[in-house]
């Protein structure tokens, strides 16, 4: 049996945020990966999403600039574009590995599963550790519908070597959003079907019924209260029935589940370790350590807490660190961490939603500026874009920044800078901005 300070589980940015600093602090530390080093955002997420988005983005702005200065949209290459984003892909899981490595981490390559409250097994041999820190993130969900066990989900949406004419999506969360404007951009006949009557739940319902309005204009057929009843093969594709009764029929060359993901524990045996879990994930307390085992962390999505988030693991993962470390009182802050849904145009959003600074009786004004009329976004031909600002004017702050248009991605680092660094309103207006940018266009939204 070999003897770590620190064992994680899972080689992902949860993963990598604990043991880079423990590593650099001289600890001993193992790292176990089951399915390659660097995690499910930079290979089968975030990373290559972004690279296969590019060409969307190309021809989503080449599309609002026909006919007033460019005569006809560009036309993806989808197997050109798949190769490209391999060679992002494929390079980083002995990359990671190897950078892990020359740390001084023992790296590992293999299914974790634990024996007892501070050892687990992973090839045959058992490892033993004072701390062991899971960070496995999610897993696809099953679609909880006849024939829905199974069927295609993002990965194998990532990995596509052509792209299917007749695509449907089930979801309305980031992931069916984002792939339904990639694929339509790309040159794809897209349905996307979501259950209740609004999407993206996360982000200010009026830019995301906007947003909904900007996916049906660019010829996504956005189906709202249609639930899937069931799904059957046909041919080479599938029929989804959809509607209480499942009287009507939808048939596709290919249907991706984006209904959701679930805690990656199976295997795992938690309950030898006495590790609490519920529905979202490992139960942890505001250190990330397990309610039920202190010497057992969880960070990242795996863990009850937090959105799953790459930024979010990051953060929980300095601050599992630090209390291992330092045996401290290290808490997660998250106040101000943004989220994005990158679709065309993109979704972000900051702070407080208008209804939970209502439900918290704060005194706030919401601040509207139409995008589309202002000069960054109507130079490039966009249609829809707005922003709602949520401004404590009394208390001379920023509780919240909601932003639909080109460059929202980025403009909404900045409103998360002025909240969690605790930047008055006063301050961001008295800032002076490059101009003509889409950041000068934030003194107007406040």
């Amino acid at each position: 049996m070999k003897e770590y300070d620190a064992i994680i589980i899972g080689a992902g940015p949860a993963g990598g945020g604990v043991a880079e600093p423990l590593a650099k602090a001289g600890r001993r530390v193992a790292m176990i990966e089951r399915d390659g080093y660097g995690g499910v955002c930079p290979l089968r997420g975030c990373n290559p999403k972004k690279v296969l988005m590019g060409a969307a983005e190309a021809v989503h702005m080449a599309g609002g600039l026909v006919g007033r200065g460019i005569s006809a949209k560009p036309v993806v290459d989808w197997p050109a574009l798949m190769r490209f984003k391999q060679s992002f892909v494929d390079p980083v899981p002995e990359r990671a590995r190897k950078a892990y490595a020359d740390m001084g981490i023992d790296t590992r390559r293999g299914a974790a599963r634990f024996t007892g409250p501070d050892r687990v097994e992973v090839g045959g041999e058992t490892l033993r550790a004072d701390n062991i820190c899971v960070c496995v993130g999610l897993v696809p969900a099953d679609l909880p519908a006849p024939g829905g066990k199974g069927l295609p989900t993002s990965d194998d949406f990532l990995d596509l070597p052509e792209l299917p004419r007749r695509i449907i999506f089930i979801g309305g969360g980031f992931i069916a959003m984002e792939f339904a404007h990639l694929a339509r951009q790309a040159g794809a006949e897209v349905t996307l079907l979501n259950r209740s009557d609004r999407v993206l739940r996360r982000f200010d319902p009026l830019l995301a019924a906007d947003l909904v309005d900007a996916s049906r204009q660019a010829g996504v057929d956005v189906r709202l209260d249609s639930p899937v009843h069931h799904v059957e093969r046909f041919g080479e594709g599938h029929r989804v029935f959809i509607g209480k009764d499942g009287d009507e029929a939808l048939e596709a060359d290919a249907v991706f589940n984006c209904t959701g993901r679930r805690p990656a524990l199976d295997g795992l045996n938690l309950d030898a370790a006495g590790v609490a879990v519920d529905r979202r994930g490992i139960k942890v307390d505001s250190r990330m350590r397990s309610v039920s085992n202190p010497a057992i962390y969880a960070v990242g999505d795996v863990a009850d807490q937090g959105a799953a988030l790459t930024p979010v693991a990051t953060i929980q993962g300095a601050a599992a660190a630090a209390n291992i470390i330092e045996c401290g009182s290290a808490e997660v802050d998250y106040a101000g961490i943004p989220s994005c849904c990158f679709t065309l145009p993109p979704l972000a959003g900051v702070g407080l939603l208008e209804e939970e600074a209502r439900e918290q009786g704060l005194d706030f004004e919401v601040r509207e500026t139409d995008l589309a009329a202002s000069f960054p976004w109507k130079r490039l031909g966009e249609t829809h874009g707005r922003a709602r600002v949520l401004v404590d004017a009394k208390n001379d702050r920023v509780l919240g920044a909601h932003i639909l248009g080109h460059n929202a991605e980025e403009m909404v680092n900045l409103f998360g800078l002025a909240i969690r660094q605790g930047i008055p309103l006063s301050g961001l207006r008295n800032a002076v901005w490059a101009y003509p940018t889409c950041g000068y266009y934030l003194k107007y939204m406040i």
